[in-house]
């Protein structure tokens, strides 16, 4: 007895063999693409849309020198989160090698945990390094906006006190104090504020709270 087989088995079944075979030969393309490039040792895309990567050397990217480890890329190639392989000239401030840095896709350094404490613009600013670091912030200009003190220190003449939860230093872009919590209990125009109080201020200086 012949085994015969319909025609329409063996189209159905070539269809399958095709659409897999293109499944798998579309991933493989895929994911020799993310693994062939020379600079990366390994590579990865996050749920967020993030590609993780592992640099072998240090190695601009984007218009920044990334140090050799890990690097986070925005879709349009732009780093999102590096090391920092060389000073960065944001105008206003430096950031010092070593430094681990977050920016928006345009490029725009947002934040950044310095490798040790760095002054910047005259205030020193706490630092640990690494991803999980101590965060100072900065405006689109390039101009420091917050960050956290290692002692207690008299900010354009307020006690301002140091510490990791409530006591980050905010700035206004034009460098004034805009808000701390108080190292010692204050007083000003006959007005007290007592020790630990967070006291805010405008661009003009004036307290508001």
């Amino acid at each position: 007895m012949k085994l015969r087989i319909h025609p329409s088995v063996i189209s159905r079944s070539f269809f399958r063999f095709s659409r897999y075979g293109v499944f798998f030969l579309a991933s493989w393309l895929f994911l020799g693409a993310q693994v062939s490039d020379p600079r990366f040792e390994s590579s990865r895309t996050s749920e967020s849309g993030l590609h993780i990567r592992k640099l072998k050397t240090d190695t601009w990217l984007g218009g920044r020198m990334c140090r050799q480890g890990w690097v986070h890329l925005h879709p349009n190639g732009t780093p999102a989160a590096f090391t920092s392989a060389v000073a960065i000239d944001l105008g206003p401030s430096i950031i010092p090698a070593g430094t681990w840095v977050l920016q928006d896709p345009k490029g725009t350094i947002k934040i950044c945990a310095f490798p040790g404490d760095t002054e910047i613009q005259g205030h020193l600013c706490r630092g640990s390094g690494g991803p999980k670091g101590i965060a100072t912030s900065f405006y689109p200009s390039g101009t420091l906006k917050q960050y956290f003190l290692h002692t207690d220190t008299v900010i354009q003449g307020i006690p301002c006190q140091a510490g990791l939860f409530n006591q980050y230093i905010e700035l206004h872009e034009n460098g004034r104090l805009k808000g701390c919590a108080l190292s010692l209990d204050f007083e000003r125009e006959s007005r007290q504020w007592r020790k630990g109080t967070r006291i805010h201020l405008g661009s003009d200086g004036t307290i508001q709270n």
